[in-house]
């Protein structure tokens, strides 16, 4: 989804009354001054309203917003308010330093709108507004789930989840239209690549000809996920994949992520919490399944991880123990990093966590393992799955925020 996609239509209304206000008496000086507040914000200054009178709120028009932001820099109430936030979509209102009375003033006029909140400053605008762009993006982006063998398999744990099928925009791919992209990928094509690949990685037990196979599915999953004009992919449970390809899917599935492209494999869990994520942060994400537990130290793992959370080389080695397959192993930094959890019901878990270290323990074992510190023992009980995304920094603010948008209840 390209950026201009993304933007959200923001319907601005500035309470000007007509008596004294915050933007001067002169008209002329009132449309500078709410087009200069607008660019500060990065809003759209032709979707804005100046109301000086209560007909004037009649003029709007919310059927094609996204949102409204209300500037209340006069003392006076409007009715007509309650009509405009009826209309469910999310209202904020901005009190800032001068206009913080006001704002309260507005808030409390509309309390029994669950779709009204306050922000204090224009930061927290903006944060919000970047909740709300996030929100709409995990509901539109289109993700391609490679494996369903029909729309609705009610055996798969991600489409139990009453949040997800509703909401979100999924695209099928049979199992078998994989494999038949992956027979016909041209040859020289996946050579080709299979040589870059060599050329950026260090190697270790794959041979060329098994990361030739990677190439091919590198090359068959891109194409339908571009055939499809995708935002994201997801493979459920890849395991059903290796006999035809004669491969695991590890390396190519962290190729794509490199490519931007929001990438998870497993059950399904993990999908949301993917999503949320990458919307919030524009961030890579990474997949992963809890596996060990010491007091507040769990350890996560998974095959693949895109390489620009490392910032590294890639380490090529074999899935695990098994021949003729590749995956690469990245040292992922330690820091501070955002977990979020969640099951087949409507709870979801977002927590802060530092990671600890980073290893290859080898063996029959994913290829890399974090160990990750937790705020607590408290946080473990409230686990839901042992399926997580985490990306590095503090984003559990605006990630508890998308969650809400969505019903789920934040553990």
């Amino acid at each position: 989804m390209r950026a201009e996609e993304r933007r959200l239509k923001m319907v601005s209304i500035f309470l000007l009354g007509e008596g004294q206000n915050l933007l001067g008496e002169e008209k002329s000086e009132q449309e500078a001054k709410a087009n200069e507040i607008l660019t500060k914000l990065g809003l759209q200054t032709e979707f804005k309203f100046l109301i000086r009178k209560e007909e004037d709120l009649d003029e709007i028009d919310t059927s094609n917003g996204d949102g409204l932001i209300i500037f209340p820099y006069c003392s006076g109430r409007f009715t007509a308010l309650i009509r405009v936030a009826d209309s469910k979509l999310p209202v904020i209102i901005v009190g800032d330093e001068d206009s913080f009375a006001n704002a309260l003033d507005t808030y409390e006029y509309l309390a029994d709108h669950d779709n009204a909140q306050l922000a204090l400053n224009y930061e927290e605008v903006k944060t919000k507004i970047r909740v709300l762009e996030s929100a709409k993006w995990v509901r539109t982006a289109k993700v391609c789930v490679f494996g369903i063998e029909e729309p609705k398999p009610q055996e798969m744990a991600w489409y139990k989840n009453p949040m997800w099928s509703p909401k979100l925009n999924i695209c099928p791919i049979k199992r078998e239209k994989l494999l038949d992209t992956y027979r016909n990928m041209d040859d020289t094509t996946a050579e080709n690549l299979a040589k870059k690949w060599l050329e950026e990685c260090e190697v270790k037990e794959p041979s060329f000809e098994d990361i030739v196979k990677s190439a091919r599915v590198y090359l068959a999953m891109k194409t339908l996920i571009e055939k499809a004009r995708a935002d994201a992919a997801y493979v459920l449970w890849c395991g059903q994949f290796t006999k035809g390809l004669e491969t695991k899917m590890c390396f190519s599935t962290a190729k794509l992520a490199d490519d931007g492209i929001p990438v998870g494999c497993w059950k399904g869990e993990n999908l949301l919490p993917m999503l949320i994520l990458h919307a919030i942060t524009q961030k890579p994400v990474f997949v992963c399944e809890a596996n060990t537990r010491k007091d507040n130290t769990i350890t996560l793992r998974h095959c693949f991880a895109p390489r620009a959370i490392a910032n590294c080389k890639y380490v090529l080695r074999k899935w695990r123990n098994m021949e003729h397959t590749v995956t690469g192993y990245c040292q992922l930094p330690k820091g501070l990093a955002t977990l979020i959890n969640c099951g087949i019901g409507d709870k979801i878990l977002i927590t802060k966590a530092k990671v600890l270290d980073c290893k290859d323990v080898g063996g029959e074992n994913c290829r890399m393992t974090i160990w990750v510190e937790l705020e607590g023992e408290e946080v473990i009980r409230k686990f839901v799955g042992k399926e997580f995304a985490m990306v590095y920094g503090d984003h559990t603010r605006e990630a508890k925020a998308v969650a809400e948008s969505f019903g789920l209840r934040v553990l």
